[in-house]
Formats: structure tokens, sequence, C-alpha cells
């Protein structure tokens, strides 16, 4: 096992976030390994929603999180163009509509296993990362390269990924909740 750093130990427990489907998946997850390699590895591609969870999820918590998704619909999400938010350097992907994303990401951070969590540092902003980490001098390079260059589209979002990393600190799913399921969610694998 690798030594963590002390970011990612706030991430033991996982976090809850949206992994695309194919072709935004395999595309972005190219950019990634191309521009990003140091963190390219450690999760596929992805739109981060909540907070990294404080301690595992239980039977309960679990009820408690397919029931909140019950109540909401799936929804179209828009990826590109390409962007970035300097004076933070890195590049990403705009993502669309920003109320349906930040509404389910205030859904699911209600409940209680979110009690304890490290508050969110920056507003929520949905994006999905190409490259982080990087100076501002290599943002704008990245920008300049991929310009006209990089997926657009939309994908229905129906589901949500309960994500957590190994020793290495690599994610793989361990869950999944679906949106608008009623009472049913898909198993914890």
């Amino acid at each position: 096992m690798r030594e963590w750093k002390p970011w990612q130990r706030s991430y033991l427990h996982g976090v809850l976030l949206i992994v695309p489907p194919d072709p935004p998946l395999a595309q972005v997850d190219s950019l990634r390994a191309r521009y990003a390699w140091s963190q390219s590895s450690e999760c596929p591609a992805h739109i981060s929603l909540t907070v990294p969870l404080p301690r595992p999820l239980d039977a309960e918590d679990w009820a408690e999180l397919a029931s909140i998704m019950a109540d909401l619909d799936p929804f179209t999400v828009h990826y590109g163009p390409l962007t970035h938010y300097l004076p933070h350097p890195g590049v990403v992907l705009r993502i669309e509509p920003q109320i349906s994303l930040d509404h389910l990401r205030a859904a699911l951070e209600s409940a209680s296993c979110f009690t304890g969590a490290e508050p969110r540092r920056h507003p929520f902003s949905a994006h999905m990362t190409i490259a982080e980490m990087i100076s501002e001098e290599q943002t704008l390079k990245i920008i300049s390269e991929l310009e006209g260059q990089t997926p657009q589209g939309s994908f229905l979002c129906e589901s949500v990924s309960h994500m957590v990393p190994d020793a290495q600190f690599r994610f793989a799913e361990r869950a999944r909740l679906t949106l608008g399921a009623g009472d049913s969610t898909d198993a914890m694998l």
C-alpha cells in the first residue's frame, strides 16, 4: 500500500459521483491519460457530486440514499465545451444543467450518512476534469492544443455511483443508485 497524501485520506469511505456512459467515458479517459497521467488511473472520467463520505455505508444508509434517488427523475446532462477555472489551474469540460446537478447533490448530501462530513471547500460547480494539479501555463497550453477537438454532447443521467479507492488510491464502483427507481436500486457491487 502506498502512503496516502493528507487530502486523499478523506476519501477512505468513498464518494458519490456520476460516471458517464460511453462514448464520453472513453473519450475523456483518453484525454486524461494524455494530459493528466498522474491522476487518470485513480478514477475514471466522472462528474463529482458529493463531499467524501465520513464513514462506511451500512444497509440503513443505503436504504435512505435509495429512497432519496427514487424521488428524483433522470435528466439529460450536456458536456462540453472545454474550459478552465483560472486563476485555479486545470482543464475541464463544462457540464450543464448546473441547477439539476446541484439539486441532486444537495438531496444526496442531506442523507444522514453525510453527518460529520468535511465541509465543501469551494462552491459546487459540476465539471468533468481532464487535467488538474497543473500550472496556469500548462492549463493554457492544453486549452490551446485541444481547442475544437474535445467531445461535446449529452447523455441521460440515470444513476449515481458509489466509488471507493483501494490501497493504491484507484477508485472502483462499489454500488450504484438509480434515479426514479421507486424502491429498487442496483445491487451493491
